[in-house]
């Protein structure tokens, strides 16, 4: 009995040491392939200067509607946040939050408010002017 269960136990360990070598073969082309890539000439890309702060700074001067967006982004962070806190039983903290946002929004909306006046009083001066 024991001599048949050595048996099936070797029957059962012969496949995979047969199909690891086989493997092996698999290997050994994709080694070549690999080769072959390394061989292959490659593009040279020239390198892009690194930004200065004169390049970063010319893209601050946002518009109008990013005013606006902003003040809208900033209530509803204070929303979620107001939320979130008197789910968790902290009423205070999430009115502090509350405020937080709004005053954003109110930042946001006086800001677009005012590029809009500006705008619109430049375009009038330069339609109105001969």
């Amino acid at each position: 009995m024991r001599r048949v269960a050595i048996f099936l136990f070797v029957i059962l360990l012969a496949p995979p040491f047969t199909l690891a070598g086989s493997s092996n073969r698999a290997n050994a082309s994709v080694q070549d392939q690999q080769s072959q890539d390394q061989n292959r000439r490659v593009l040279q890309v020239p390198h892009r200067r690194r930004r200065t702060g004169r390049d970063v700074a010319r893209r601050k001067h946002r518009g109008i509607g990013h005013a606006y967006k902003q003040g809208g982004k900033s209530a509803g962070r204070g929303g979620k946040r107001f939320g979130k806190n008197i789910s968790r039983g902290k009423p205070v903290k999430g009115g502090k939050e509350l405020g937080k946002g709004m005053g954003g929004f109110g930042k946001g909306v006086g800001k677009g408010t005012g590029r809009t006046g500006k705008k619109v009083g430049r375009k009038v001066k330069h339609a109105v002017t001969p």
